[in-house]
């Protein structure tokens, strides 16, 4: 391709008048050296966007999110700093109810510590006790066998200091009755069953004491044993003989103004009386034919030919209860 020649520039003369102007690359340095930085410099006009340009969506799309994070953010920080204040506060008061607790949980230690103490404490002195208990049941059987021991040994001794009396009830008593009285009651009692006996044979004549305006029982101490045994003999043979109402009766012994049954027994003390009555009670309800007493002693039979029981205490007729039920 051939090369073109450029023609020279023009040359101007000195006399003309000629208008400098600096090149673009000069302007700013032009701008900034003016006297008027540049005020007189006209801007560039732009065309403005359309309110519906994509520019614009973009720009208000970016505005909208940042208010809505601020508002987020302004909103997490308010809600965290309350959280945080909440929890600071629950925490203290976690804390504080905690330390409140281990006080109470060191007391409530401590108690049970001094109630551990005294319940160990408590149980020795059961423990004691229940010894002492013990002791004192074994002592307490000890005490009433010995004591049963003791009231055997009297009875005994009762009824060998009376082993010759006898014991007359339902006969009434006479206006001013005297000991002997009761000897003449006594004698026309043996007169009537077939034994007369002496004055002299009875030893000692009396009536027990008793409820005013009840017949008293008469105890007639006799000279010796055989004597009594044999009144008692005839007394039971005259009464086998006339039964009914010819038993033996006040008016057998010349007291008829008042018809009554009297009865004839060997004496015997209170203890031995009450225990002969609960044998007669045992008897009826046992089926025993048999109840009597010989000598102070009580015994029982079932029927005849069988073994008869000697009834020493009630303890007997509790034993012989128990076998009975078996």
């Amino acid at each position: 391709m051939p090369r073109t020649q450029r023609s020279s520039p023009p040359t101007t003369t000195p006399n003309a008048s000629v208008t400098l102007v600096k090149s673009d690359s000069d302007i700013p340095s032009s701008v900034l050296n003016s006297p008027s930085g540049g005020v007189n410099i006209q801007p560039r006009l732009k065309r403005p966007c359309p309110a519906f340009s994509p520019g614009n969506e973009v720009q208000d799309l970016k505005h909208e999110l940042f208010g809505m994070l601020s508002t987020w953010k302004k909103e997490i920080e308010e809600r965290f700093t309350k959280f945080s204040t909440d929890q600071n506060s629950t925490l203290l008061k976690l804390v504080t109810e905690l330390a409140e607790l281990k006080q109470q949980n060191y007391a409530i230690q401590k108690s049970n510590a001094e109630i551990e103490k005294t319940v160990t404490y408590i149980s020795k002195q059961y423990d004691d006790i229940i010894k002492d208990v013990d002791l004192l049941k074994k002592e307490n059987l000890a005490q009433k066998d010995y004591i049963s021991n003791l009231e055997l040994k009297i009875q005994d001794i009762q009824q060998r200091s009376r082993t010759s009396s006898i014991e007359v009830r339902n006969v009434p008593p006479i206006n001013n009755e005297t000991a002997a009285d009761l000897s003449t009651i006594i004698a026309k009692v043996g007169a009537a069953v077939g034994m007369p006996l002496d004055v002299a044979q009875l030893r000692d004549t009396y009536r027990l004491p008793g409820k005013e305006g009840t017949v008293r029982p008469i105890i007639a101490e006799l000279s010796s044993v055989q004597i009594k045994n044999q009144l008692l003999s005839s007394v039971r043979n005259f009464n086998k003989s006339n039964p009914n109402e010819g038993r033996l009766n006040t008016t057998c012994i010349g007291l008829s103004d008042d018809r009554r049954p009297v009865y004839v027994a060997e004496y015997l003390p209170v203890s031995s009386r009450k225990l002969f009555y609960l044998a007669r009670e045992f008897s009826k309800q046992k089926g025993y034919k048999y109840c009597w007493t010989s000598n102070g002693n009580i015994f029982i039979r079932k029927e005849p030919g069988a073994k008869q029981v000697l009834i020493r205490s009630e303890k007997t007729l509790k034993d012989l209860q128990s076998v009975t039920n078996q």
